[in-house]
């Protein structure tokens, strides 16, 4: 599974007069898998070893929850893109102790909830982060509040003690975190009190806090309807990584803030792959070339012959183009099959086929045929056949003429004459 960096940037805080000047670390990072599951142990130290890591792994940067604003106001239905960001500063202007003008919004998608995921950051601290993560080469397309990756435990409150803050998360509710000392008040803050308002409460500390604040922790079971309580041996990180790929957090880096695309494609993996199908192309390519040249070839010996067969059905007629000459070489196979316009030759023929079957003894001499009318010139053993071949051809449609007749030889040579009728 592709492994996710998830970097958790700390608030930097002065040195108080007398405390060591050594640099607290600015962040901790772990890899986990596409399932939110630990790949290693948790690293802590400067945003420069951080950036080393994000080179090669998609990063997901968490800012401190104490910064960020979450809420989730009822916002126009029909509002979106540019009209919801516009309307988004005016809905929670009443929560925010600055001009809107100074923060920055970014707007989560709709869920079953009537109201809208909205993270609200001042712009000078989210510039503050966005060059900071620059400096160090660390590059990200992902910035969430770590408060809007809290767990969340139904039927109960989610509590996250992490030094000196208290982490607190309700069902159906935005995270949000409490800076108040001792631990004591700020728990008060963020429970409820009373015998009929008390919840159910799971609390997750490090073994560290618990040591130190064992005694309180175990006392708030009088002041519960339940308490659990869940060590982290390795702090609060594992926990909020686990929780990010279904925690529906808003990505910060949206409108001014959103992260460029960068088309960053090794071509290396592919190379033998575009090189095969480089391969493939160049085949597909010529053997199309040569079919076409092959094809040209053959068409220019068969508009050679269809010239040759044009010449030879109609000697001394000039030779049109090779389509021209398909259509009238076709129009005449037309006439003679009896499809065109008038009788063909072909018809009269099967007609004196039938009428000579019943003339016997008759021959044919000559026979022309000439704009859809057929001569002919027949030896016959009397008037009698002739007229016999006139009757079968007017019986056929054919009108037949016997123009004359000569004895000779002791037969009649006639001649007779044969149209289509109305022809």
């Amino acid at each position: 599974m592709p492994e996710l960096l998830v970097v958790r940037l700390h608030p930097v805080a002065a040195a108080s007069p007398g405390e060591s000047q050594t640099a607290p670390p600015q962040a901790e990072w772990l890899l986990v898998d596409s399932s939110g599951a630990r790949r290693g142990n948790v690293s802590w130290g400067s945003l420069n070893d951080a950036a080393e890591q994000s080179r090669t792994h998609k990063t997901i940067v968490l800012v401190p929850g104490t910064d960020v604003l979450l809420a989730e106001p009822v916002l126009p239905v029909k509002s979106s893109g540019a009209k919801l960001a516009q309307v988004v500063p005016f809905a929670l202007e009443e929560h925010l102790a600055v001009d809107v003008e100074d923060m920055h919004f970014a707007v989560g998608k709709r869920g079953s909830a009537a109201g809208t995921p909205v993270a609200a950051v001042a712009r000078a601290r989210m510039d503050e982060w966005v060059d900071l993560l620059k400096a160090v080469g660390l590059s990200t397309d992902t910035i969430y509040a770590e408060t809007a990756v809290l767990p969340t435990v139904t039927g109960a409150v989610a509590v996250l003690i992490d030094g000196k803050r208290l982490y607190v998360r309700r069902e159906n509710q935005p995270g949000t975190v409490i800076e108040v000392e001792p631990l004591i008040e700020a728990l008060q803050m963020a429970l409820a009190s009373g015998e009929e308002s008390r919840e159910h409460v799971t609390i997750f500390v490090s073994e560290e806090d618990y040591e130190r604040e064992r005694e309180l922790l175990e006392g708030l079971r009088e002041f519960t309807a339940s308490l659990q309580l869940k060590l982290l041996p390795d702090g609060p990180l594992p926990l909020l990584a686990t929780n990010i790929l279904h925690s529906g957090a808003v990505n910060l880096l949206q409108g001014p803030y959103a992260a460029k695309t960068k088309l960053n494609v090794s071509f290396a993996p592919w190379r033998y792959a575009a090189i095969l199908a480089a391969v493939f192309v160049a085949a597909h390519v010529g053997v199309k070339s040569w079919q076409y040249f092959h094809y040209k070839k053959v068409e220019s010996v068969l508009d050679a012959q269809i010239a040759e067969t044009f010449q030879q059905a109609l000697p001394g007629a000039p030779v049109p183009d090779p389509l021209e000459a398909r259509r009238q070489v076709e129009q005449i196979l037309g006439q003679l099959r009896g499809t065109g316009p008038t009788s063909g030759m072909l018809t009269t023929l099967a007609m004196l086929s039938e009428a000579m079957a019943q003339a016997p003894n008759t021959n044919i001499e000559a026979l022309s045929y000439r704009n859809n009318v057929t001569d002919l010139r027949v030896l016959t053993p009397s008037v009698d056949s002739l007229d016999k071949i006139r009757q079968i051809a007017g019986e056929r449609g054919v009108t037949a003429e016997i123009q004359s007749t000569n004895p000779r030889d002791q037969k009649v040579e006639g001649r007779l004459q044969f149209k289509k009728a109305g022809a």
